[in-house]
């Protein structure tokens, strides 16, 4: 594809910076507004294009590039509890949203932090296989607090490929309408020595939980 000309460009500005309208960028696409640092441009800008691929989101994107600190500050009018009332109104003051597509938040040479009254992270699916929440570290997640609530309506599991230590200090309480606790001190297809078969199931050669973490 030849280098695409717009015939009625607009600039203004000076040394210290540069507006322009319908300028075309090095990737061949129009910048329909640009504002720019005049003493570095080319890492200091704003752009809002109006032309490229729709399907991978750059018609129509926006960029803000800067080689410091990218500073947001906003609601400070805002009255987020209503006196005497402790309950907060629930204003926001920073709003994102995606209304397709994904949201991204990168730091590979940093960390993120997210600090506040309460955080909640609410995961909606609608087929059955979304809505999910997931945490993966490659060393260590960790949860430190007061109370630690785990609550689920079907199944909770912890599972580990080595050891797992439950440990109360003060007091251990392990209630279950059924409980069944089953060891296995051999490997490979041996059950355990005091592993016995599902009493439901006669022909069962394997307990049921060393069945389910093979």
């Amino acid at each position: 594809m030849g280098r695409k000309i717009n015939h009625h460009p607009f600039y203004t500005g000076n040394k210290h910076g540069r507006l322009s309208f319908g300028a075309y960028r090095v990737s061949n696409e129009t910048a329909a507004v640009m504002l720019q640092s005049g003493q570095d441009a080319g890492r200091h800008y704003t752009v809002m294009q109006s032309t490229g691929d729709a399907d991978k989101g750059s018609k129509g994107s926006t960029t803000s590039v800067c080689p410091g600190t990218h500073t947001v500050k906003a609601g400070k009018d805002i009255v987020n509890y209503t006196l005497p009332s402790t309950v907060p109104n629930n204003i926001p003051a920073i709003f994102y949203e995606a209304e397709n597509g994904d949201i991204v938040l990168s730091a590979p040479r940093g960390r993120i932090k997210i600090v506040a009254e309460d955080i909640e992270l609410i995961s909606t699916g609608f087929d059955g296989k979304s809505g999910v929440i997931s945490l993966t570290a490659n060393e260590k997640i960790l949860l430190n607090s007061q109370t630690i609530d785990i609550q689920s309506t079907e199944t909770t599991k912890i599972f580990s490929e080595k050891t797992v230590e439950c440990i109360g200090k003060g007091l251990m309480n392990i209630y279950g309408g059924l409980v069944k606790f089953s060891d296995r001190t051999t490997k490979g297809g041996k059950p355990s020595k005091t592993c016995y078969p599902d009493r439901a199931s006669s022909d069962q050669a394997v307990d049921i939980n060393e069945e389910r973490n093979k």
